[in-house]
C-alpha cells in the first residue's frame, strides 16, 4: 500500500471512491464542507439505493483518502451517521 501525502496513511487500492452516508442532509453538507476545509475533495451525490439509509445524499470521496475521512466522521460525532460504504469494480460494499 502506498502511503496518501494529504493524510499520512495507507492508501487502500481496493476501492475506488467511499460513499458517506448520513441521515440528515444537514450534516451531509456540514461534513462535505469539513473536509473541503481540510483540502480533501468531496462531492455531494445521491445515496446509492444499496445503501437503505438517510436522507437521500451523501458524501463522495477517493478511496485514497479513507483513512483520513474515517478518522474525521467519527471525531465529528454527527449523530445520523449511517456508515461508509466502498464502491469497487461494479459494487458497493459497507466498510
Amino acid at each position: 500500500m502506498r502511503r496518501c501525502k494529504l493524510c499520512r496513511y495507507k492508501r487502500r487500492k481496493d476501492m475506488d471512491y467511499v460513499i458517506v452516508a448520513f441521515r440528515s442532509r444537514t450534516h451531509t453538507m456540514r461534513f462535505a464542507e469539513e473536509l473541503r476545509k481540510r483540502g480533501v475533495p468531496a462531492e455531494i451525490v445521491n445515496t446509492p439505493k444499496q445503501a437503505y439509509v438517510g436522507c437521500g445524499l451523501s458524501v463522495k470521496v477517493s478511496g485514497r483518502y479513507f483513512p483520513f475521512v474515517k478518522r474525521l466522521a467519527l471525531s465529528l460525532r454527527f449523530d445520523s451517521f449511517a456508515g461508509f460504504f466502498a464502491f469497487s469494480g461494479g459494487g458497493y460494499k459497507s466498510v
